[in-house]
This record gives C-alpha cells, sequence and structure tokens, in this order.
C-alpha cells in the first residue's frame, strides 16, 4: 500500500500529484462507496460486543437476508495481527456476494456511561452547534475537567422533553474498539476495497425499537430498562413519549444491579412521572431474572409492568436474530412505524436525525483528510478526461494546419516571382489614380438639385386643391468653400411667392416651423429616394421664414363662384423662403480639388 501523506505537509504541486496518484492507483473516483455510512450500503457486517462474546452476522439489503459472518473472539479482535485476516475474509465474502464495499457497523454493549453538560449550556437552537464541538473538544462542553479525549469518546443526546433542568445529556464510551475498526479500514484500502466502518451504541438503538413494541395510545409516562451483561440503562419519558432522562446502573460483577428498584422509584419521584408504565426490554437470548418483574412490582404496585421482546420488533424480516435486537433495527432505519409514540419529537429525531446512530469511533480527521473528498475526486476525474480532450483538439488542430500550409504551398501566389513586383506596383498606382478621377466626378455629379425632385417638394409643400396659388418659384444652389477643406459645403434656397386662403393659413403656420418643414423634407426624401432632402445629418440646417399680408385686390364673394386662378379671390398673399445649409463635413459636400 502506498503511504499517502497529510496534504497540510505537501506543496501545491506535490498535493496534485499526490491526488493523481490516488485517482489513478484507487477506485476512489469510481466507487461512490468510499463516500457514503456503512448502514447506507447494499451489503453489511454487524459485530455487536456486550462483554461476553462477540456476535458476527451480515445483512444484505438487496435480498433482506441475515447470515452468519465470520467468526470472532475478542482475544482475536484485541490481536493487531490477527485482524488482517478477519478483514481478508470479510473482503470475500463481499465479493463473493457481488458487492463492491462492506459496511462494517460495531454495536458496542459492554458499556455505557452519561456525562452531564456545563449549567450554562441551556439553549436548545445550539444543539446543532454542540454536537459538532463534543467531538473534537469535549472539555469546552461537559462539567468536567478530568475527560481525556484521547481515551474516550463522547456524543450528544438531546432532552426534548418541556420543563428539564437539561437540554441534553452526553453518552460516553471508551476508544477501546478504535483499534480494530481502524485496521480493519486501513486494510480494506490496501485492497483497494472500501471497507466502510462505523461504531454505534447498541443501548441507543435499543431504544429505537420502543415505539414498534408499544403500540397502544400515550396516556402515562413511559420507563424502558434495558439489562445488559455488564449495565442497565434507564430511560425515563414523559406522557408524551419525550425523553427526559438516560441513567445506568452499573453490575460490578453482579448479576443486575444492587438497588435497582430504588434507583427506578426515586428518579421517577424526582421526574414527577406519575404511575408510569414500566417496559423491561431484555437485550439477549439467555434466560433473564424471574425475580426483577417482581422486584419492580413491589416499587410499582399500581402500575403495569411488561417485558417486551424486541428481537420479534421487525417480523418482516428473514433469519430472525435471537439475542440481537440492535442489528435487526440498525438494519431497517429507512423504515417507518406507525405508532403514537413514533410520531413523538423524542423519537422523529432519534431516527430522523440520526442521534441514535452516532458514530462513536469514527476515521480520525487526519486520516479523512489525506485523501479528497468526492467532489474532488470528481474535478479530478474530469481533469484527466479534459487533458486527453485538448490533446486531441492539439493534434487535430495541427493537422488542419499543415493541411492548410501545403493547401497554400500550392496555389500560385506561393511562386510569385519577385522580379514582377515593379510591374504589379505600377498596375496599382495606375488603378488608384484611375480610382481618384472615379471617386472625384461621382462627387460632383452626386444628387443635390434636381429639376423633377425640386417639383415633387414643390407638390408636398402645396398639395391640390389646399387654397393656395403659386406665383413664381425660384429655386438657387450656391457653394460655401472652407479654407484648408478639402470639400465645400453649399447652400440651397427656395423663394416662393403666391396666394392663399382662409383655410390655408394653418398649413403656413406649421410650414414655418422646424418640425413642419423637416417633415416635408423627410417625405420628397422617402419619395424620390433622395438622400440630399434628409434633415438627419448633424451636418446640415433647415431655415424657413414664412411673410403673410393682405391681398389688395381681393373681392369676396360666394364660395361656389370662386375660381381658383382668380387672384382677386384670395384675400391673403405670402412670400415663403426656405434655406438648407451643407457644411464641409457632410457626405455630399463638393470636392474642392481640381480633378485629378
Amino acid at each position: 500500500m502506498v503511504a499517502y501523506q497529510h496534504p497540510a505537509g505537501l506543496n501545491p504541486l506535490q498535493r496534485f500529484r499526490q491526488a493523481g496518484a490516488i485517482l489513478k492507483g484507487t477506485s476512489r473516483a469510481v466507487n461512490e462507496a468510499w463516500y457514503r455510512s456503512a448502514l447506507d450500503l447494499d451489503l453489511q457486517l454487524h459485530l455487536r460486543v456486550d462483554g461476553i462474546r462477540i456476535d458476527s452476522h451480515i445483512y444484505d439489503r438487496r435480498s433482506r437476508e441475515w447470515t452468519k459472518g465470520p467468526l470472532l473472539d475478542e482475544a482475536l479482535a484485541r490481536d493487531p495481527a490477527a485482524i488482517p485476516s478477519f478483514a481478508e475474509e470479510v473482503i470475500d465474502l463481499a465479493r463473493k456476494a457481488g458487492a463492491d464495499a462492506m459496511g462494517v457497523i460495531l454495536h458496542i454493549a459492554d458499556e455505557f456511561a452519561t456525562s452531564e453538560l456545563k449549567p450554562e449550556l441551556d439553549n436548545p437552537a445550539s444543539l446543532p452547534e454542540l454536537r459538532n464541538t463534543i467531538e473534537n473538544d469535549p472539555k469546552s462542553v461537559l462539567d468536567d475537567s478530568s475527560v481525556s479525549a484521547t481515551e474516550s469518546s463522547w456524543r450528544l443526546i438531546p432532552y426534548p422533553a418541556a420543563g428539564g433542568e437539561a437540554i441534553a445529556t452526553t453518552v460516553c464510551i471508551s476508544r477501546n474498539w478504535a483499534n480494530l475498526l481502524s485496521s480493519i479500514r486501513k486494510f480494506g484500502e490496501a485492497r483497494n476495497f472500501p471497507l466502510i466502518t462505523r461504531a454505534t451504541s447498541a443501548p441507543l438503538i435499543s431504544l429505537l425499537a420502543l415505539p414498534a413494541l408499544k403500540t397502544d395510545e400515550l396516556s402515562r409516562p413511559l420507563i424502558a430498562i434495558l439489562p445488559y451483561p455488564r449495565f442497565t440503562l434507564l430511560a425515563f419519558f414523559n406522557e408524551h413519549g419525550d425523553l427526559r432522562l438516560l441513567r445506568t446502573l452499573q453490575h460490578r460483577g453482579q448479576r443486575r444491579p444492587t438497588q435497582l428498584r430504588q434507583a427506578v422509584a426515586t428518579t421517577a419521584a424526582a421526574l414527577e412521572l406519575a404511575d408510569p408504565e414500566v417496559f423491561l426490554m431484555p437485550s439477549t437470548s439467555e434466560p433473564g431474572d424471574v425475580h426483577l418483574l417482581a422486584d419492580l412490582q413491589t416499587a410499582f404496585p399500581t402500575t403495569s409492568l411488561r417485558e417486551l421482546d424486541a428481537s420479534n420488533s421487525e417480523p418482516h424480516e428473514s433469519t430472525p436474530l435471537t439475542g440481537c435486537p440492535e442489528l435487526r433495527i440498525a438494519a431497517s432505519l429507512a423504515e417507518t412505524t406507525e405508532s403514537p409514540l413514533a410520531t413523538s419529537h423524542t423519537f422523529s429525531i432519534l431516527r430522523g436525525e440520526g442521534w441514535a446512530t452516532q458514530d462513536f469511533l469514527p476515521v480520525a480527521t487526519e486520516d479523512a483528510e489525506t485523501f479528497p473528498t468526492r467532489s474532488e475526486m470528481k474535478l479530478l476525474r474530469s481533469a484527466r478526461y479534459a487533458q486527453i480532450v485538448f490533446a486531441l483538439v492539439a493534434l487535430v488542430a495541427l493537422t488542419w494546419t499543415m493541411l492548410q500550409m501545403y493547401e497554400m504551398m500550392r496555389q500560385p501566389a506561393w511562386k510569385f516571382d519577385p522580379n514582377s513586383a515593379e510591374s504589379q506596383r505600377q498596375r496599382l498606382a495606375n488603378l488608384t489614380a484611375e480610382r481618384s478621377k472615379i471617386d472625384h466626378w461621382d462627387n460632383l455629379l452626386e444628387d443635390r438639385s434636381k429639376a423633377w425632385t425640386t417639383m415633387e417638394l414643390l407638390a408636398e409643400l402645396f398639395p391640390e386643391k389646399s387654397g393656395f396659388l403659386v406665383k413664381t418659384f425660384n429655386h438657387s444652389v450656391r457653394s460655401e468653400p472652407s479654407p484648408g477643406q478639402a470639400k465645400s459645403g453649399f447652400v440651397r434656397e427656395w423663394k416662393i411667392t403666391g396666394l392663399s386662403r382662409d383655410e390655408a393659413l394653418e398649413r403656413l403656420a406649421v410650414l414655418n416651423t422646424r418640425d413642419g418643414i423637416s417633415s416635408i423634407f423627410n417625405l420628397v426624401a422617402k419619395n424620390t429616394d433622395n438622400p440630399s432632402f434628409r434633415t438627419d445629418f448633424p451636418s446640415r440646417s433647415l431655415v424657413v421664414n414664412v411673410r403673410t399680408l393682405e391681398n389688395g385686390i381681393y373681392r369676396p364673394g360666394p364660395v361656389d363662384e370662386l375660381s381658383t386662378l382668380d387672384e382677386a379671390t384670395y384675400p391673403f398673399s405670402f412670400d415663403l423662403t426656405i434655406t438648407q445649409r451643407f457644411e464641409s463635413s457632410d457626405p455630399m459636400a463638393v470636392t474642392a480639388a481640381a480633378a485629378p
């Protein structure tokens, strides 16, 4: 196995090379099992340790079947030299089952201890933050300065019940089994086969069976008693099914803890749990203490005491696991239980938010940071494909360039004779001179003033039967030389005199405005396709002047008898002058230079 280094001790180039080696030498880029939880894998090995024996069972989620797993005893589990052979057997079983990974779940049932939080930590909204903090810095959370994070592992369990004195408690488990899980993981990494581990607290998972065992309505507080070979867990719930307290009683070599009855009774009284229901949930298939229920009945003479068989809490599974309820419960976490207790806040978050299945012995932070994350592996894989694509694109581009060069070399221009350069330059000079002449005369022959466009202007100014009689019409054009400029501007002027009736005075007023005369010019430019009448050039200006006088020979008469050509029937005379100026920068300015 290649010894990979933590990225913090490598420079950027070394990090990239190591990531490339991991991409090439492992299946982390194609096998998503490396980044999944052990409880989410299709094939799972469940190990249960209770201080007496180690149970080993394999669960296949695809067929929903349980089978016996590889044999393992505590002496073998504590021997580092014997673990590789056990891990090799696990991998062989997984490959025979057609799985690309194996989840190894260790259910720790040989120890369970609780510790209190600091009194000042009483904000329920801070539970997610405390959940992360206690894994890395338990001293900042626990009300005990003597704790050692290297010897034990703590996890938070919330108390959702209203009115409680604490928002949560902590569960402590030693790291005695850390070397076993670490050795299994490292062996899987050496074989490039994901062996994903998880260490859970067996009593916490067993509590999840309670909603499936108590299916009737909630009416009274509950007390769950979970006896294990080395300790007994007491769980106290209020009448709404919410957890109030977790308490452990160590057996200290006895079959059951001394003063169990008194501890249950006094704790229930302290929590003000009146007339509770008591459930005894054995965790093994061994015969229980026949006197335990009778002893508890003396402490709760008026309440109901029931002994529940948690091993049959999931009857739909094949091959019942006698005495190992935690294994069956952990394998069916995705399934929901329909009961009033299952909908309580406590069991909703214990199952839904993973409080009951927390990993007490996770992969060390340094080991986890050594390998790239799932997204980083995908990025590296994409970059690898991108390099291949870029190489192909570069090869295609090079081939295309060479073909283009070959085609260019076959063109007649490639064989150009330098001696013919002078004749080509002379020909270009002649063409340039000819082009200058053409441009010169094209400019002089621009459509600046033609008779038919001028007559079109007159028709637009004075439409037929509009109350006008035009007497004189004079159009002139003169240039305005601009010293130092290559072109000269020019001025066009129209002088029109005539007579008008009353109804024509309004049109004369409109023509006497910039907008009115501009609209007429633009209409002429559109109808004649003559750009000289356009007024939207900044190098052009348009000025109009209208003078209206009374007609001295006017004689009023009936409207039906008025003649269009009779000057005496028009009450007004007018004098209209339109001046359009083109500057030297205008596109239609006249070339001032002599013809070439």
